[in-house]
């Protein structure tokens, strides 16, 4: 068994199939086919079965991905350690974020970043908070800009900012000249929201829920870029973080209400797995964090 076997392996059961990772390494198919093949023979055990055009794990298959993880984890932290005494010349980092955070908190501060660690290899992952999560604890990504609250014994979460959600509207919709308006009036037009696989999601359905107000729910997205395009053409409402609509709406193509009474805000934090020394990379990029977050929240009145 080598770490080539197991790289292989798990590219396997992420990409779901023999012939996509072998696309995802760029090798032949019948090479990564191989390699399994010795692997299995060595532990006396199959890793997967197959079932029609789809592959599963065996019981076998689902305990080495657990060991395999560890192991790639160790590897990893030994070579980032390594690479820090040689004042990280080298070396990876993996962040994961939503789209809100690559788009607005991420640009300036990995700029700075990269200003003084030139060396360093950073990879930026996005998708829901389950799935980014599951990365953290993976050993797939070291840090994670995510949206609170986040639950686990395992993990550091640190509170970077507080930032308020806003009902966006076109200029064409009948309260672009309101700028407030009652809760009982979110269930008058179809709302295009977050979908259900973010905390931003979450924290809304929990904000209808206090209000005692169920939104007709038109569209669910994930991407807030593709939401303002469909918001701007009055296919619906939405509500999203205000920075992300700063620049419409000083450029008049979006207009911002509240809920009279009702101030929404989410909690985006800075999310790690505990560890007794923290790799240098992932320290200072928090410390980066910190000092580009140190002005308070960003709230908008």
């Amino acid at each position: 068994m080598d770490i080539s076997q197991l790289k292989m392996f798990l590219s396997v059961v992420e990409q779901g199939g023999f012939n996509k990772a072998a696309a995802k390494l760029y090798i032949s198919q019948s090479a990564i086919s191989r390699k399994i093949s010795l692997l299995e023979a060595e532990l006396r055990e199959k890793l997967f079965l197959r079932v029609g055009n789809r592959i599963m794990l065996t019981p076998a298959g689902e305990a080495l991905v657990r060991h395999s993880r560890f192991i790639l984890r160790q590897i990893k932290t030994a070579t980032v350690e390594i690479s820090d005494i040689a004042n990280l010349k080298s070396g990876e980092l993996s962040i994961g974020a939503g789209m809100t955070a690559c788009v607005y908190l991420l640009p300036p501060v990995l700029k700075k970043f990269r200003e003084t660690f030139n060396q360093v290899d950073v990879k930026v992952f996005t998708g829901g908070t389950d799935d980014l999560v599951s990365k953290i604890r993976d050993g797939r990504i070291d840090l994670g800009i995510l949206t609170l609250p986040i639950v686990g014994d395992d993990l550091l979460i640190t509170k970077l900012l507080t930032e308020e959600l806003v009902i966006v509207v076109s200029q064409d919709h009948p309260w672009s000249k309101r700028s407030q308006i009652k809760a009982a009036e979110l269930e008058k037009y179809p709302l295009i929201i977050f979908s259900k696989e973010t905390n931003t999601r979450h924290l809304l359905d929990r904000f209808f829920k206090e209000l005692g107000v169920t939104p007709p729910i038109a569209m669910e997205l994930s991407n807030f870029a593709t939401i303002k395009p469909l918001v701007e053409i009055n296919l619906g409402i939405s509500i999203l973080p205000y920075t992300s609509v700063e620049a419409e709406i000083a450029n008049k193509r979006l207009h911002v209400v509240r809920v009279k009474g009702n101030r929404l805000q989410r909690d985006i934090g800075l999310v790690h797995l505990k560890a007794e020394a923290l790799p240098r990379a992932v320290s200072e990029l928090i410390r980066f964090f910190s000092r580009g977050n140190s002005d308070g929240p960003a709230s908008h009145t």
